[in-house]
């Protein structure tokens, strides 16, 4: 151990960090920026943001379709239905809300496979199919309607230039506010569909009277839906204090952001 204790010495008094890379560190603090305060303003417009119900409807929608199997039958067994929303578009600032889906209809039916002497033999089949529909409603709003501020448009300030004989194309104060707004969406509480089934265009099967083979029939639907419109806002508490007492006038909000109303509403109204 003494002989261990002798042999060492110091080489070098520089602090060297071994990488592993055959080279120094490169590890280094290039840049460091003490960021002043910004100031804030407050926007207290309530206590709670929960969906709101704006309207609840019943809409009936009618149609009709021509469906074709996928072989011919001689009955049809059952028609399960359901309905399917595929759009609810509300459109501001109109009273229209755009509706479009279809019915997923399952069909059971029997096709023939033998018939002899007085009898009728077959199998049970299915068919499922899609049929659309679309309509357009008008919808009355009670008490709360829907809160949605338009962008204002764009703004550009030019100035002279330096013989006063037109613009300066190199300087222009510009402006650009955009305005999020909570989007009004459906749900769709119940549905019910009530059709007719008709047959025109059957092929009398030989010996059996009244009874034919079809493939392809008319169906006949009407449709009832119970659609309630929502939308999230921010709504205050009953008898709660306004936290904040600064005036409108010196919060910055964007200008101009009214929606026109429509001609046309102002003559429904009359």
């Amino acid at each position: 151990m003494d002989n261990y204790k002798n042999n060492a010495s110091l080489i070098s008094s520089e602090a060297h960090v071994n990488t592993g890379c055959g080279h120094e560190c490169d590890a280094a603090v290039l840049k460091a920026d003490t960021l002043p305060e910004a100031e804030n303003h407050p926007w207290w417009k309530g206590d709670f943001k929960i969906p709101r119900v704006l309207s609840e409807f019943i809409v009936q929608i009618d149609s009709e379709s021509k469906i074709r199997l996928n072989e011919p039958a001689y009955e049809i067994k059952r028609i399960e239905k359901q309905i399917f929303l595929t759009q609810c578009r509300y459109i501001p600032p109109t009273n229209k809300v755009f509706l479009e889906g279809y019915i997923r209809k399952n069909i059971e039916y029997a096709a023939r496979t033998c018939s002899k002497g007085r009898g009728i033999a077959g199998v049970i089949k299915d068919t499922t199919v899609h049929v659309p529909f679309k309509a357009y409603t008008k919808v009355d709003f009670f008490g709360c309607k829907p809160q949605i501020i338009p962008n204002p448009p764009a703004l550009v300030a030019r100035y002279f230039d330096e013989k006063r004989m037109g613009k300066d194309i190199r300087e222009a104060d510009r402006s650009n506010i955009e305005i999020f707004n909570e989007p009004v969406y459906c749900e769709l509480e119940w549905s019910a569909v009530y059709d007719a089934d008709i047959d025109d265009k059957g092929r009398p099967i030989d010996g059996f009277l009244n009874e034919e083979e079809f493939q392809e029939f008319t169906d006949k639907s009407v449709i009832y839906l119970c659609i309630k419109l929502l939308q999230k806002q921010q709504v205050c508490w009953p008898g709660h204090p306004t936290p904040y007492k600064e005036e409108p006038q010196k919060m910055p909000y964007p200008m101009d952001t009214q929606w026109k109303t429509p001609v046309v509403d102002a003559e429904e109204k009359k």
